[in-house]
Order: C-alpha cells, then sequence, then structure tokens
C-alpha cells in the first residue's frame, strides 16, 4: 500500500509541475502579445506601418509657451493642421475636441490624451479663444520654415481636408484618421489604438 500510494503521489506531482508549467507559459506568452501591439490590428483610419517617429519642431502656444517634439514622447495626442480663420481649420478643432468626448469614459485614454492643433495662418486672437474651449486642447503656430518640416513628415498638404493624426508615446505616427470617418468611428480607432500599446 505505502508503495501504491507513493507511485499516486508522484503520479500527482507530476501533473501538478505540469499545469504550472503550462501557466506560466501562457501568462508569458501573453504578457508578451500584450506587450506587442497586434500585427492584425483593423481600424477604420489608415494604420501607419511602421510607426513614423516625428522629427524635431520648435513651436509655441498664443500665450507665447514653447512646444516641442518632447512634449509629445509621453502620452497620446491627436493632431490636425488647420487655419482658424477658415471653416476647415474650425471643423479640425471640433473634430479633435469630438473624438475625446467620445472617449471620456475611459479614464486612461483621457488622462492620457492631448489634443493638438498646428495653426498654418497667423491668427493670434482667435488662437487664444480657441485654447480656452478645452484644458487638453493645444493651439500652436510658427513661421512656416517651423512648420513644414513637420507637415512634410506627415504628408500633410495645404489643401487637405482636416486628416487627424494619432500620435502614439515616443512621438511616434501610428495611424492616420481621414475626414470621411465619423466622431464614432475616430474614438473606437483610438481605443483600439491605445490598448493595443498600452492594455488594460
Amino acid at each position: 500500500m505505502f508503495l501504491r500510494n507513493r507511485h499516486r503521489l508522484w503520479i500527482r506531482i507530476v501533473f501538478v509541475l505540469g499545469a504550472i508549467s503550462l501557466f506560466m507559459f501562457g501568462y508569458q506568452w501573453g504578457n508578451r502579445y500584450r506587450q506587442q501591439p497586434s500585427e492584425t490590428l483593423a481600424i477604420d483610419g489608415v494604420l501607419v506601418r511602421p510607426p513614423v517617429t516625428l522629427p524635431d519642431f520648435q513651436l509655441k502656444d498664443p500665450f507665447g509657451r514653447a512646444f516641442d517634439r518632447k512634449t509629445l514622447e509621453s502620452g497620446w495626442s491627436l493632431l490636425a493642421f488647420g487655419d482658424l480663420s477658415r471653416a476647415s481649420g474650425q471643423l479640425a478643432v471640433q473634430r479633435l475636441i469630438d473624438v475625446r468626448n467620445r472617449v471620456a469614459d475611459q479614464a486612461t485614454l483621457g488622462q492620457a490624451l492631448r489634443l493638438v492643433l498646428i495653426a498654418t495662418a497667423e491668427t493670434p486672437t482667435l488662437a487664444r479663444d480657441f485654447a480656452g474651449l478645452a484644458t487638453a486642447l493645444f493651439i500652436l503656430g510658427g513661421e512656416s520654415s517651423r512648420i513644414t518640416p513637420l507637415r512634410d513628415a506627415l504628408s500633410s498638404l495645404e489643401d487637405e481636408t482636416p486628416t487627424l493624426y494619432v500620435i502614439g508615446p515616443g512621438a511616434q505616427l501610428l495611424a492616420l484618421l481621414p475626414d470621411t470617418e465619423t466622431g464614432a468611428a475616430m474614438a473606437e480607432d483610438l481605443k483600439a489604438l491605445f490598448y493595443a500599446h498600452e492594455p488594460q
């Protein structure tokens, strides 16, 4: 009886060790999978593969405060270009705020998200007025020579409709949200991108 029980004990130990090993393997694989953005991530917008790191730039908000690429290296940003004296620029601001409002129930994303409009024309009064619409909204401006490298990196054209650019940690361009997307679709895209890179 003693030998038989010992035999059964060894079988149980082997099963337990096997279960632990399987659990550890699954945990490590799952953790590694969550830490890497999914290659099969699907959004309504346009994924940028591989991500594009933004070039250095130096701009200012309408109150004279500096804003550069280092600011974008932490957190998440929705970025757009526009002339605030024209309907397209005002629509860009509206789209930025609309998307942020739609993810307001996502506390982690909401805290990490900033809205950035790069004004393509000098309109200081309008810039100050629009900057007061939301605490997370930054209206930036500067000389054309300071804006052009950033526009070129994002392939943003002067007459282009208000596309939103999703900038992730490290100041990397991850996706484009074209003007054909609804606010709801853009919000879902943003959440998918955010949780693919920073899982819950």
